[in-house]
């Protein structure tokens, strides 16, 4: 088997998949450009800066994020952004609006939870378990209302119809709050009763997963350390 590159062996699969949706949003650019939907195009690379959200929050407050928060926001804005918007599945799936809106206030609340249990446990700040858990439902709920704030002024400036009725809005954040309680009353049991060990999983890089593939084909693979 060829030997992978040493850089190569320090990247997880991760932030692999994280970086490809970047890097596919950053190409749509020219696309939606020469369409002529300039607003479109904005809103693209506005996401596409949103997506280093985590990598911003990890180098500048030197906060260890035990999950790889990293993909799963850029894969909000992805499923947002290429597959919402530019293949128009807001318009052919009825619930897909529904569904993203649980699934991005959910992972805002996994965002927030994360940094503020670090502070936490780092004893930058000092909080009680379950007030974590109110933070991270009130970050999610507010990053909402500020989604449906921006939408309403892009409707407003643009003559567009992006919040679809009082009904829909009111949705929108009754969905937030779902996927941010979700998230917090999972967040408080995890950090209550997990093994710091097995979160080790979600870093695997692709070196370790193609050292353990090759140990496999030649039989000396260890089943208890996969």
């Amino acid at each position: 088997m060829t030997s992978v590159p040493t850089s190569w062996k320090t990247i997880t699969i991760t932030t692999l998949l994280s970086w490809l949706m970047k890097l596919i949003l950053i190409a749509m650019l020219p696309y939606v450009i020469y369409k002529g939907n300039y607003l479109f195009a904005l809103a693209t690379f506005v996401a596409f800066l949103l997506s280093l959200t985590p990598s911003i929050i990890q180098r500048n407050y030197r906060v260890s994020l035990p999950f790889e928060i990293d993909l799963l926001i850029t894969l909000s804005i992805f499923l947002h952004t290429f597959f919402g918007e530019l293949l128009e599945f807001y318009h052919k799936i009825w619930i897909w609006d529904k569904i993203l809106h649980v699934y991005s206030s959910a992972v805002v609340a996994m965002l927030a939870f994360m940094v503020v249990f670090n502070l936490h446990y780092t004893k930058k700040i000092r909080l009680t378990l379950p007030f974590i858990g109110i933070f991270t439902v009130t970050f999610a709920l507010a990053i909402g209302a500020l989604w449906e704030i921006g939408e309403f002024s892009v409707d407003q400036l643009f003559g567009l119809d992006a919040q679809r009725g009082l009904n829909d809005t009111m949705w929108d954040l009754i969905n937030d709050l779902i996927g941010g309680t979700v998230i917090a009353v999972l967040g408080v049991i995890y950090v209550r009763y997990s093994r710091p060990e097995g979160r080790k999983r979600l870093g695997k890089s692709i070196g370790e997963v193609l050292e353990s593939r090759e140990k496999a084909r030649s039989g000396t693979y260890d089943a208890e350390n996969p």
